[in-house]
């Protein structure tokens, strides 16, 4: 028998080995009273057969039996399986349900300052964990068989999406891989990227939420049905929202906070309909605890005896850690008060313990409601029957910006248990904004595209050339979801140029015989790149283009097309019938409008007539979309070259330089030289989108590739590496050796990775105590909550700080110079709060103090103290790295943290 005739039976046999699996699987599931389906089977059976699987659906569509699958697959193949998650308190969740489903002494848990059972055949990490194995070439890898990435739509994400990347492309191609996303726009593309790294993807979409959701509009203590079974706004809630809009219409009005009145007019609506447990988003912190506090003077109460024993139970373990003081702190009274009457808050300014037991307890189903900030969106386990959006905006960290599709679609997404409930809904309070139609371009659960963040960092390029030469550590830029996408781009940037450069060819021809005396088109591109014009000349120009503009406005047709700039905006439109001071159009997007005199900031430029439906209404859709086609027709292609962008740009495009070669040119003295500058106008606004693109292109060709070279040529200016070639587009397998911080750097992954291996090689630094080096650690974390400066320190802190400033000023400017942006700026607000910290001060003391939020506090804690376990980790056996130790285990006062 030949050896591929036995490979080929060999892999029949164990693919119908992982289908025995995956039916049993299934069969198990059914037992359990869980039917599958057909989303499910496809991406499990898919996995059984050797593939990698892609599968995007909505919140609750259970894409956790998939990653279930891939366990079940890892125990019969007697491989590992490595289950990933973007943040630690998921992957504490995860780690407790595998337990409990398989037995602890299966499953075992890494998150950076936590160890259970390294060795277990199932492995949950968070995604930086997994990450940072790869680049170390750990010996665990080599038995994995299988990885779960969950939520793979965070790759978007500008701080921590180019984990997701580095995992991908770095995964041995044995491996296979389960990628689950929330629903994107570009999962084709997507699909594609990862079968040009991995190989046989299957994709598996889906928009079907298994549990149905229904969407309301509340006010005054009614629901309103939002959508029809079309998907279309229902005229009940068009009109409510209407009157909403209308002067005096809103019982809520403007973005101001809900009323305590209304907060319990929706409890009540939500008790009557039955639609409790809930999660009301404010979207404020303030908010949020002024909510709870309303309820608890109010005397609501969810619980019974039976629920309020077990919620006390939770609570008495939990005080049980805190002394008198920390309890009066993190107000431990209030929040039990709230959580033994079946509600609470989750938010990132509560004590994260309290947090924590909010989402232990609500998933327990023992919590009616819980109100929340944003962060309960953040890949939390918590589904409920019913979620209520207060308002549609969110803080940013920096400011309130609209909620976009993809984050609305997730937020009402934990609407609908799966098992428990036959349907969910989505409650949206009647504000004066949105509009109709805004609400309706939400609820119509629209996906963004999805992309790349990826970019090399620091601590990337150091780790490949670890066990790479430099062009392999290179050409792995190249397979990067962002160079795929870059690539894209340069592809339709390409078409475009090329379309565009014929026009312009046609219109050079056009212009050739344009006057007698010489080119218009030498001329026009002369005074194009001539110096600037005088201030009388502009002024002038200026005037001219406003008596051009009435002039169009005055020409205007009934039954011609035009383009014109509307407040900065490109308006293309077919005109009705004029009146005055204003004319009546039709839209390229078919809609009828009036545009005024005084809206116009351009001239009118013709492109066409247009068939005008005498004896036939506006009124009828079909009549509307044949013109709008028609006007279509004239634009197309203007719109895809950019023909008209100029009518958005200086109304002195007209005036004359002071060039002496424009003013010797033989066209300058003809006496229709305006006019044919005119006829130019296209040609130069083609020449200025041509040389956009152009630059475009040259930026797309490489370009992940490139900002390596720029990162590692950092490196090496600082002597980190050696050897980097001079042109590294060209070199050949050149070796490069990592020296000086290096190989601390390749062990710090943290945005400031040089930065602070920088630092540490300070002597200010090792001359600091652990209590001072711990507060000093806080200015890598860059966190603004804490503050930007550090206050009056004494005098070996205040020599770190200023090393630290020193280093990144230094670090900065080198950045610039190349082109890149990596580092960013230490904040020094925490160093004195943190040196009290970790001295022994009491938590009450330092947060009244420095006026910090005992949540923000503590999440800060808790990035502390994975930045000290890497620089221990990094400097281990040094005095730093002992320093480093000791400041970690003052900081870490409660066992939870």
């Amino acid at each position: 028998m030949s050896d591929t005739h036995t490979a080929r039976n060999t892999v029949s046999s164990a693919r119908r080995t992982a289908r025995a699996v995956i039916d049993n699987f299934i069969d198990q599931e059914a037992a359990r009273g869980l039917v599958l389906d057909t989303i499910q089977r496809e991406a499990l059976y898919a996995l059984g057969n050797g593939t990698d699987v892609l599968l995007c659906a909505p919140t609750g569509s259970g894409k956790t039996m998939v990653a279930l699958g891939a366990v079940e697959l890892a125990f019969a193949r007697r491989l590992r399986c490595v289950y990933t998650a973007p943040i630690k308190a998921l992957s504490n969740q995860k780690y407790k349900e595998l337990c409990a489903r398989y037995g602890a002494e299966h499953i075992g848990l890494l998150t950076g300052d936590e160890t259970i059972r390294r060795d277990a055949q199932i492995l949950v990490v968070t995604t930086e964990v997994l990450r940072n194995m790869l680049y170390a070439h750990d010996s665990g890898v080599g038995d994995i068989g299988y990885v779960v990435l969950d939520e793979v739509h965070y790759l978007a994400d500008p701080v921590r999406g180019p984990v997701w990347e580095e995992i991908i492309v770095q995964l041995p191609t044995q491996v296979r891989l389960v990628s689950l996303s929330a629903t994107v726009a570009n999962t084709a593309e997507l699909t594609s990227w990862l079968e040009s790294v991995r190989g046989t993807t299957t994709s598996v979409i889906s928009t079907h939420r298994p549990v149905p959701l229904i969407q309301y509009v509340y006010a005054g203590g009614e629901l309103t049905t939002l959508l029809t079974s079309k998907g279309k706004i229902a005229q009940p809630a068009r009109t409510l929202l209407t009157s909403v809009n209308a002067p005096h219409g809103s019982q809520i009005r403007g973005r101001g906070s809900v009323a305590s009145a209304e907060r319990r007019r929706i409890i009540g609506t939500l008790e009557r309909s039955r639609m409790l447990p809930a999660i009301e988003f404010i979207f404020s912190r303030k908010g949020c605890d002024r909510a709870v506090s309303d309820l608890l003077d109010s005397g609501i109460r969810f619980t019974n005896s039976n629920q309020e024993r077990q919620i006390e139970e939770a609570l008495s373990a939990l005080r049980a850690q805190l002394s008198d003081a920390d309890a009066h702190t993190v107000r431990f009274a209030f929040w039990a008060r709230a959580l033994r009457r079946g509600f609470s808050a989750h938010h990132a300014g509560m004590f994260p313990a309290l947090k924590e037991l909010t989402e232990e307890l609500m998933s327990a189903g023992l919590l009616s409601l819980v109100y929340a900030t944003g962060t309960l969106a953040l890949g939390i386990d918590m589904p409920v029957r019913t979620v209520v959006v207060e308002d549609l905006r969110r803080f940013d960290g920096t400011d309130f910006i609209d909620l976009s599709a993809t984050e609305y679609t997730q937020l009402i997404g934990r609407a609908g248990r799966r098992g428990k409930d036959s349907v969910g809904h989505a409650v949206v309070l009647a504000r004066p904004e949105p509009s109709a139609e805004q609400l309706l371009e939400l609820a119509a659960g629209g996906a963004e595209p999805l992309k790349s963040a990826f970019f090399p960092s620091y601590n990337t390029v150091v780790n490949l050339l670890k066990f790479s030469d430099y062009t392999a550590a290179r050409a792995v830029m190249g397979t990067s979801f962002a160079q795929f996408q870059a690539n894209a781009r340069l592809g339709h940037a390409q078409v475009r140029a090329r379309r565009i450069r014929a026009r312009i060819q046609k219109l050079e021809t056009a212009l050739e015989s344009e006057c007698q005396r010489g080119s218009v088109v030498d001329y026009a591109r002369l005074r194009a790149q001539a110096h600037r014009a005088s201030k009388a000349e502009r002024k002038r120009a200026k005037a001219a283009y406003r008596e051009q503009i009435e002039r169009s406005w005055k020409r205007a047709t009934i039954g011609h097309t035009y383009v014109c700039s509307l407040s900065g905006e490109l308006e293309y439109f077919g005109v009705l019938s004029i009146h005055k001071d204003r004319i009546h159009v039709i839209t390229i997007n078919s809609h009828i409008r009036w545009i005024r005199r005084q809206e116009v900031s351009s001239e009118l430029r013709e492109l066409g007539t247009f068939l005008m439906p005498f004896g036939m209404s506006m009124k009828d859709a079909r009549v509307r979309s044949q013109i709008a086609d028609e006007i279509f027709e004239l634009a197309a292609e203007r719109i895809d070259l950019g023909s008209d962008a100029d009518l958005t740009g200086s109304w002195a495009h007209d005036a004359a330089p002071r060039d002496p070669r424009v003013s010797a040119h033989p066209v300058h003295g003809c006496p229709s030289v305006l006019s044919h500058l005119e006829h130019t106008r296209e040609l130069l606004t083609l020449d200025q989108q041509l040389a956009s693109l152009e630059a475009t292109i040259t930026s797309a060709v490489d370009s992940v590739a490139r900002e390596f070279d720029i990162t590692a040529g950092v490196l090496a200016y600082l002597g980190f590496l050696q050897g980097v070639p001079e042109n590294p587009a060209t070199a050949a397998n050149t070796p490069v050796k990592l020296s000086g911080g290096a190989p601390v750097l390749a062990r710090i992954h943290n945005e400031g990775d040089l930065l602070i291996t920088l630092c540490l090689q300070e002597s200010a630094l090792s001359e600091l105590t652990a209590a001072e080096f711990a507060g000093l650690c806080t200015a890598f974390l860059a966190e603004r909550r804490l503050g930007e400066r550090p206050g009056r320190l004494s005098t070996r802190p205040t020599a770190a700080w200023n090393a630290v400033l020193r280093n990144f000023e230094f670090l900065n400017k080198l950045e610039l110079q190349r082109g890149i942006v990596r580092t960013p700026e230490p904040l020094g607000g925490g160093i004195a709060p943190f040196m009290a910290w970790a001295s022994g001060t009491p938590l009450a003391s330092v947060l009244r103090s420095f006026k910090l939020e005992v949540g923000d506090f503590m999440a800060a804690n808790r990035r502390l103290i994975d930045l000290l376990s890497q620089i221990a980790n990094a400097t281990e056996g040094t005095p730093v790295g002992s320093l480093a130790v000791q400041a970690m285990q003052l900081i870490k006062r409660w066992e939870w943290l």
